[in-house]
């Protein structure tokens, strides 16, 4: 600060403290500086730092730029004038409000080599990575006002190097600043580019919030405090938005209300661990696995040889079929490439079925069973329909051996209970006459597909016994 100004700010401090009958021991008490270096402070005999005039400014309820004696609005006092001091030994709750107060200030200047970028980028990285005691090896915090522009919502991140080194993708902690400076959230939250590149933003907004709302069924360790739900950030920008529904769990500090930092600091550590419950739950894929498994169930795909799936996909076709949710258009194509595995829990590579898929080969099959269309079997309570099961000819769990896509309509086959069991279960016998006459009626329908196999092959894969 220019020194004319210095002496404003020091007067301006001890006509609000004797306006409020105030003496200088009082003021050290409760703003908690020791008060020999508050004497000297306010006899200009030490250099006032910045912690120790927020927190002036604070107690008296009144802003930095009104000690300087200013009267025209935040937005247009020169940030550099108040930036000058030494904010890189502000406390974290300090550190928090010290942005809220200044960044609309500094907006008014120029990005590059702003001390705004400077301190949003390293000193309150620093304090954050210290006062927290981060494990820096496992950990990276990194700040941001904006690239080439200020944001509108500033930011500081916490990541786990494991999954995640950007705020574009994976999961992460992050202090989010609503666009009015009124307040910040302590944010659990993920990367909407990921979402935003495979589903588009309207679609990409409902998968990202859906994600969010399957975490957080999943987490057992945050406290009643951080168990927040909803953040509103104050704009309408699509990052912003994104954040909104990438959200998960956390807390809003308001600007008037800043709780003390060590407060602060406990919901970081308490977050930090809900934020290794989500790594553990990733469990080594890539947060792109991670995500895609989370959402098959929502994108009406289903996992074979999983059993407490099977019936969910079984009901999910039937749903389908009664809406008209099918895929006759995609029928009449040629071969189809292959979808992208989904790893599981543990690590394996599974192929996942579209219900809307087998909707198709529902209704195309009239309802009835392929092996013997007089089969009777119940009514079904969803289609009103006779019950039917279905069943991939050539199992999904052979899709690694092909490059054309195993879940199509003419390999999926509607079956009364009785003959899905029988497929399954039966004895050679039994199962080898099924395949055999399921495989010479559709053989030339999957060849059309680019699905190739010979019968001596598809029996195998029934572990049906070769006679001799």
């Amino acid at each position: 600060m220019k020194n004319d100004e210095i002496e404003v700010l020091l007067e301006s401090i001890k006509v609000l403290r004797e306006k409020n009958g105030h003496t200088l021991k009082f003021l050290a008490r409760e703003i908690g500086i020791n008060y020999t270096a508050l004497f000297k402070m306010e006899k200009g005999q030490q250099k006032m730092d910045l912690d120790v005039l927020l927190k002036v400014a604070k107690f008296y309820g009144v802003t930095v730029s009104e000690l300087l004696g200013r009267n025209d609005t935040k937005e247009n006092v020169p940030f550099s004038t108040i930036a000058e001091s030494n904010a890189n030994e502000l406390e974290i709750n300090n550190s928090l409000s010290y942005i809220l107060e200044n960044y609309e200030a500094a907006k008014n200047e120029n990005l590059r080599g702003n001390p705004m970028g400077e301190f949003v980028r390293h000193e309150i990285v620093k304090t954050i990575t210290t006062e927290t005691m981060l494990n820096q090896k496992k950990y990276l915090v990194v700040g941001s006002v904006g690239q080439g522009q200020w944001a509108t919502v500033p930011w500081v991140s916490c990541y786990d190097r494991s999954i995640t080194r950007s705020a574009t993708l994976g999961y992460y902690i992050v202090y989010l600043f609503k666009a009015d400076m009124s307040g910040v959230y302590i944010s659990l939250n993920q990367g909407w580019t990921y979402f935003k590149e495979k589903y588009g933003t309207k679609e990409g907004r409902n998968k990202i919030k859906r994600i969010a709302n399957l975490v957080r069924e999943q987490l057992n360790t945050v406290p009643i405090q951080l168990r927040n739900e909803k953040i509103d950030l104050a704009t309408n920008n699509d990052l912003g938005k994104g954040y909104e529904q990438g959200h998960i769990y956390g807390r809003y500090y308001d600007l008037n209300d800043m709780p003390e930092s060590e407060e602060i600091i406990a919901d970081f550590q308490s977050l930090l661990v809900a934020y290794q419950e989500i790594v553990n739950l990733i469990n080594g894929r890539s947060v792109k696995q991670f995500n895609d498994y989370l959402l098959l169930i929502d994108d009406e795909e289903f996992l074979e040889n999983i059993e407490s799936e099977e019936e969910k996909y079984q009901d999910t076709v039937n749903d389908l079929a009664v809406e008209g949710v099918t895929n006759f258009s995609k029928d009449d194509e040629g071969p189809r490439s292959r979808k992208e595995p989904v790893v599981d829990k543990g690590g394996r590579e599974k192929w996942p079925r579209s219900a809307s898929e087998a909707a198709s080969a529902l209704v195309k099959s009239n309802y009835k069973c392929t092996i013997n269309e007089n089969h009777r079997t119940f009514t079904s309570k969803t289609t009103d329909k006779p019950f039917m099961e279905l069943h991939h000819l050539v199992p999904m769990a052979l899709q690694s051996h092909f490059i054309n896509d195993l879940d199509r309509v003419v390999n999926i086959k509607s079956l009364c209970p009785n003959c899905h069991r029988a497929i399954h279960h039966g004895t050679d016998d039994i199962k080898a006459e099924m395949v055999e006459m399921l495989y010479r009626k559709s053989r030339d329908e999957l060849e059309s597909k680019g699905i190739e196999i010979t019968l001596s092959n598809l029996k195998a894969t029934y572990k049906i016994s070769v006679k001799k």
